[in-house]
């Protein structure tokens, strides 16, 4: 129960008042005045990138590595698998990352965050919060229950190799590393959606690894960082792969600090092991997979929805809170 209360207590510090709800709504009105021209940039972007894809297409096809029993993504997938994850930021790849890229953010804008806009403009007193801190700590883990194979869906860790990262629907049958993965996650969602907005994170809404895609690594990216990618460097300039994997870093980091600082203070209870929460300091390396696969992907309608529901929900008592701020 301690864990609860701290967290409650916490939330409670940190919920923004009225004026400062009032301050949220003028944001996100121009949120709602910014979501056309962010729409029809990345629809441009896109049509721009189209001949490009097309070249590289003739290309591939040329070097008879090109097959057409294969989608598209299975034949560039084939090629990154060969040239290794790195190729996808070089021709001729690049310009199915590049067009893939625009692609994403034309169907972000284009679908998942309008519902989210329309409903924190008729919902003011208890909006989708997307800039507040993240307050949440690290527990240990319950101890496990012995169920029957039968009992367990797939996501559920086995013998047979399946990831917590693929779903989280067995409730207190998961490990308690699924709740974990799923915050930082859905923790991600928010800080992109925050720092895809001027009116919500300024200069940061402008950064040019978001706005002219993949192509920037090679072009700025690579040339000033070189090939260590986990310094944080030339944040300008960042591509959403690395960008993604350094939040995460930071989010962990920085929740690892808290339940440090809160156990320290309450010493009698049982605090959880490093290794149950870190491999080398670093997050769970099943949430930096989910996470690749997700940025190699759209996001599913239903986890945009039932986030909305689940910290905006105008049954709420107080608004939905979010992360810490972008970088």
């Amino acid at each position: 129960m301690e864990y609860q209360e701290y967290e409650r207590q916490e939330w409670n510090r940190i919920t923004p008042g009225c004026f400062r709800l009032a301050i949220y709504w003028l944001q996100t009105l121009c949120c709602a005045l910014e979501l056309p021209l962010r729409i029809l940039y990345h629809g441009i972007a896109c049509l721009m990138a189209l001949p490009f894809y097309e070249l590289a297409v003739l290309h591939l096809q040329r070097q008879g590595v090109w097959s057409t029993d294969m989608t598209s993504q299975q034949n560039f997938d084939k090629v990154l698998d060969v040239q290794g994850r790195d190729a996808q930021y070089y021709w001729p790849v690049l310009p199915w990352t590049q067009l893939e890229h625009h692609s994403i953010w034309f169907m972000m804008f284009f679908n998942y965050f309008p519902p989210l806009i329309q409903y924190n403009l008729t919902h003011p007193c208890t909006p989708f919060f997307v800039d507040g801190s993240d307050i949440t700590i690290y527990r240990p883990r319950k101890p496990k229950k012995q169920f029957k194979a039968s009992e367990l869906c797939p996501c559920c860790p086995s013998e047979k190799g399946g990831s917590c990262c693929d779903c989280c629907c067995c409730g207190e049958m998961c490990d308690q590393s699924c709740d974990n993965c799923c915050l930082l996650t859905f923790a991600m969602g928010i800080r992109y959606m925050r720092s895809s907005f001027v009116g919500l994170s300024g200069y940061h809404a402008l950064q040019c690894g978001t706005l002219c895609g993949p192509c920037v690594r090679c072009a700025c990216y690579d040339p000033c960082v070189g090939g260590n990618t986990e310094r944080g460097c030339c944040r300008l300039c960042e591509v959403d792969e690395i960008r993604s994997r350094r939040w995460l870093r930071e989010d962990h980091v920085q929740k690892l600090l808290r339940t440090r600082a809160f156990f320290d203070a309450h010493p009698h209870l049982l605090r959880p092991t490093d290794e149950e929460f870190t491999v080398a300091q670093q997050p769970d390396p099943r949430i930096m997979r989910a996470m690749e696969q997700a940025l190699s992907q759209p996001p599913q309608q239903a986890s945009m929805e039932g986030g909305s529901r689940g910290y905006g929900s105008s049954s709420s008592s107080s608004p939905a809170r979010s992360p810490n701020k972008s970088g």
